[in-house]
């Protein structure tokens, strides 16, 4: 059976609203995605999420086209994937509980946070397609000071 979820390519409110960069990732392009997720990331080493991430994201790039600044853009991409999940796993520690069951201002706050962050990040990381080339996504990366590189590490 074929049905519209078969060939919907993007949720636009779990892009722009979902929390999570991770989420947004898989919201976007989702049947590239899906193929990437059986075919790439699902064969890359468990053992190493962070190459099993970059080898996926190499694969995306390459997918996309062969220009610089989308390749810099993809291969950003593991670096907040492992900094979220770090982030997580450490405010769960604090907490107690993990952020989603977390209530009250404090878990409204940290959420808002995390969504401003990854649309921040989409933002910045976006800048590899709209200038397509290396040498104009680094040079617009630098004029803000690598600052979403940094933040993550």
């Amino acid at each position: 059976q074929w049905d519209f979820g078969t060939i919907q390519t993007v949720d636009p409110w779990g892009t722009e609203w979902g929390r999570r960069f991770r989420g947004g990732l898989r919201r976007w392009n989702m049947t590239v995605q899906w193929w990437l997720a059986a075919y790439v990331h699902r064969r890359a080493p468990r053992n190493y999420p962070l190459l099993r991430n970059a080898c996926t994201m190499l694969a995306s790039a390459y997918w996309h086209g062969l220009h610089g600044g989308q390749h810099l853009a993809f291969l950003s991409v593991p670096l907040w994937l492992a900094a979220e999940a770090a982030a997580e796993g450490a405010l769960g520690r604090y907490f107690g509980e993990p952020l989603e069951r977390l209530r009250g201002r404090r878990g409204a706050l940290l959420r808002g946070a995390q969504w401003f962050l990854k649309m921040r990040a989409f933002e910045y990381l976006s800048m590899g397609f709209v200038l397509r080339g290396a040498r104009d996504t680094l040079r617009f990366w630098a004029s803000v000071h690598f600052c979403l590189h940094l933040l993550p590490l």
